[in-house]
């Protein structure tokens, strides 16, 4: 009650806002509901002797208020409304999860109505300062994409190249207690250009834990780099991403740098478009105070991969193995797309993936094939269904797991 209370509060400011200091033309409002649903058959480890099949649901609705208060000065905001699981995964049903992307399990399931991003872009000494709550983005989504982060930014413009550089604070800790200093904090720059129908970028992150726990392990520093571009070349468009990082914070449990990398590409054949990528992650679980990385789960190369997606069961690169955390993670995928007419589109692929250690597969059996199709629906304008299949094969996982069946499907609005 006091959550929905203070969420009415905070709505009524921005509406008192808007009526208030700023003129109608200067408020931006967006945003998007999504509703899901999916059912995975034999989706666990390949050892797990309970229930193999999933029935979930979820819903999520979020709203976007930008307010430009004039032409130097912005102010941005995220409210979400409703990030909502529930259904049989084996767990707790009706969960919510909250902007810290962690589940609640009150049996009401709405507790997490807030604003998970407010941040405010100045125009100023030259470039634009932004400061609070912001979104954090790149490249082609292997490395991060949508998350949300406490920054203090400088950007700037020059020709076709964007500079930045920024103060990201992971954990403000108290500095006053008798530990002294207990933030994580992450220094980067990066720059971003274009050269006619080429697009490419570099970050590079510097990360520094100040924590007790860090310092006592003495694994309390690490950097990671990254770049991308999207380029044509004649009918073809092509994009890649490249990733690394190394030091105590950021390397392997075996004291190995963490590199990954994807090159795509996709063109038009008719009434079909045709795409393939290739995919590879080496070192997958973080060693020391780091958690195991992987992939964003933005990046979402087939049905099966890229847990943004209904149907997804893994992350790329994921892994719940530390017996041989520098195996390596492989994928090779190809697929098309079709669109029927001015409502209708359809498609459909096939992918291997060599799986690193993953709790799917049992002694050296990592392979899997996967056949996906996948269809969409415009159900309105600016209202869409989704429907999604996808059917893997595990080389001898198990003698009950060796298949998977996936099918999931979801209706988008956005505004």
């Amino acid at each position: 009650m006091k959550k929905a209370l203070s969420f009415a509060v905070a709505l009524g400011l921005v509406a008192g806002m808007a009526s208030a200091a700023v003129a109608a033309d200067n408020l931006t409002l967006t945003g998007e509901a999504r509703w899901r649903g999916s059912y995975k058959n034999n989706h666990v480890d390949a050892s797990d002797t309970g229930t193999d099949r999933r029935q979930v649901m979820d819903q999520r609705y979020r709203l976007n208020a930008s307010i430009k208060v004039n032409d130097d000065v912005k102010i941005g905001s995220r409210i979400v409304l409703l990030n909502q699981e529930f259904g049989n995964d084996n767990t707790t049903d009706n969960q919510s999860k909250g902007t810290d992307n962690t589940y609640n399990t009150a049996d009401d399931g709405h507790g997490t109505s807030s604003v998970d991003r407010a941040w405010m872009d100045i125009k100023t000494l030259g470039g634009t300062w932004s400061f609070g709550r912001m979104e954090a983005s790149w490249g082609n989504k292997f490395m991060g994409w949508g998350s949300s982060v406490d920054r203090v930014k400088a950007t700037y413009k020059a020709g076709d190249l964007t500079f930045a550089g920024y103060l990201q604070k992971d954990v403000e800790g108290d500095s006053a207690t008798s530990n002294g200093d207990q933030d994580k904090d992450t220094w980067g720059a990066l720059v971003v250009g274009k050269a006619g129908d080429t697009k490419w970028g570099v970050i590079a992150n510097y990360v520094i834990d100040d924590r007790s726990a860090a310092k006592t392990s003495g694994e309390d520093t690490g950097y990671l780099v990254d770049a991308f571009f999207n380029a044509k070349a004649g009918a073809a468009n092509i994009l890649g991403e490249i990733f690394y990082s190394d030091g105590d914070l950021l390397d392997n449990s075996n004291k190995d740098a963490i590199i990954g990398g994807f090159v795509g590409a996709s063109m038009a054949a008719g009434p079909a478009t045709l795409k393939g990528i290739v995919a590879m992650w080496d070192g997958n679980e973080a060693g020391g105070s780091s958690t195991a990385r992987d992939c964003d789960d933005d990046f979402a190369p087939s049905l099966l991969i890229g847990t943004c997606n209904e149907t997804a069961i893994i992350d790329f690169g994921a892994t719940t193995s530390a017996s041989d955390p520098g195996d390596s993670t492989y994928l090779v995928a190809a697929g098309a797309d079709m669109k029927i007419n001015d409502k209708i589109n359809v498609g459909g692929g096939i992918g291997y993936l060599q799986a690193s250690e993953h709790g799917y597969v049992v002694d050296d059996s990592k392979n899997l094939i996967e056949v996906d199709v996948y269809m969409s629906y415009a159900l309105a304008q600016n209202a869409t269904y989704t429907l999604g299949i996808a059917y893997g094969d595990w080389d001898n996982a198990s003698a009950n797991d060796d298949a998977l069946f996936v099918v999931g499907n979801r209706v988008n609005v956005t505004f």
